[in-house]
């Protein structure tokens, strides 16, 4: 996992897996990583194969933690280019309704396909 600010950004790459293996070490890594004039947090989900309840719940428990350092409105965490097994764990979860969730696979018109829930 890289971790990299700029321009008020928090930005997460290479990210593997979010499980309760390693969703503990995620969340105090990126809590310390916290500054004062960060503005948004983004993760690059790209790289991600799997996502269990651990690590929703890290990305849960990481956003409230942001948000109640900063105290404003506007903040953001942003989960970017989720694979479809994680974009998959984030709808279930509802999460998409949290975070700002960027999706590549968006159709011309900024619709994107549906994912198959079978």
């Amino acid at each position: 996992m890289n971790i990299n600010q700029q321009d008020g950004t928090l930005s997460v790459t290479g990210l593997r897996e979010l499980n309760a293996t390693n969703a503990r070490a995620f969340r105090s890594t990126l809590a310390r990583a916290l500054s004062q004039d960060l503005k948004a947090i983004e993760i690059d989900l790209s790289h991600t194969q799997a996502v269990d309840g651990a690590g929703l719940g890290a990305l849960v428990a990481l956003y409230e933690t942001a948000k109640e350092r900063r105290k404003q409105e506007g903040f953001a965490l942003r989960l970017t280019h989720p694979t479809p097994p994680v974009q998959q764990m984030i709808e279930l979860a509802r999460l998409h309704h949290l975070f700002e969730v960027s999706h590549p696979e968006s159709t011309p018109d900024g619709t994107r396909p549906a994912i198959d829930l079978k």
